[in-house]
């Protein structure tokens, strides 16, 4: 039996196909429970490049600390791109922010970087578009909605000595996660929720294997973050931006 599979990228003009054989291969078992645990490693990147997106207003609207957008560009990216449109409260193009009238902005971005953790290393695209609310007169909160797309591309887990190679396709949605004003008093988001889902095609030593998994990530305020993976739940510690350590296990 002949076989050959394509899975193509959401924004990336890149195709990934397998190797085609002329003989069948049986699949190699994937431990599911480390394979989840692999994938909310990368879920949990993308959740804090969602929240450095949503970090310090006056970096998108061109004030504050140094040029415009300086400190969104996530450290070692390679490409970083975006625009800021301006509303006021009757839905009215803005050439510019205004404190006092601008009443929403929408923030479209486009982020390539390679990255380097403890545990994984990866290329990552990702691309956004979220739209800003609660911005009018005295602000108090400001709400963030949107979407995002992506892919991971050669993400390399380390498995007792040996490695597994993943390759990821990525979209979430962003659900009216809340962010206190000022941001010095409220430093986590106060409520909301991020879902991801995810196809992810692992090789182990030459052969693949497809899964495709749903992940929720929800605040509350704290320092800590709850995340389900179809089902498995994990803290995450907010503080630890760099992913350094895996997350604590939410049932212990």
């Amino acid at each position: 039996m002949r076989m050959c599979m394509r899975f193509l990228t959401f924004t990336t003009v890149l195709a990934l196909t397998t190797a085609c054989d002329d003989s069948v291969t049986a699949p190699t078992a994937v431990d599911e429970g480390t394979l989840r645990a692999d994938v909310a490693l990368v879920v949990a990147d993308g959740m804090f490049q969602d929240l450095a997106h949503m970090d310090g207003f006056q970096t998108w609207t061109g004030f504050g600390v140094g040029p415009e957008a300086a400190g969104i560009e996530i450290q070692g990216s390679k490409n970083f791109s975006k625009t800021v449109e301006y509303f006021d409260s009757n839905d009215k193009p803005q050439s510019a922010y205004h404190p006092e009238e601008t009443a929403w902005m929408r923030v479209t971005s486009s982020l390539e970087r390679e990255v380097n953790h403890t545990f994984w290393s990866a290329a990552i695209t990702r691309n956004r578009e979220m739209v800003v609310t609660g911005m009018l007169n005295t602000e108090t909160e400001r709400t963030w909605n949107g979407t995002s797309d992506g892919t991971v591309d050669r993400s390399r887990h380390p498995d007792g000595g040996s490695e597994k190679t993943y390759d990821m396709e990525s979209s979430a949605v962003i659900t009216d996660v809340v962010r206190g004003v000022p941001r010095s008093q409220h430093k986590y988001p106060l409520s909301g929720s991020i879902t991801r889902t995810v196809h992810a095609v692992i090789t182990t030593d030459g052969v693949e294997e497809v899964r495709d998994f749903v992940s929720t990530i929800t605040f509350d305020g704290d320092n800590t973050a709850t995340m389900t993976v179809d089902g498995e739940s994990w803290e995450i510690n907010l503080d630890d931006k760099g992913v350094k350590k895996r997350f604590s296990k939410g049932n212990g």
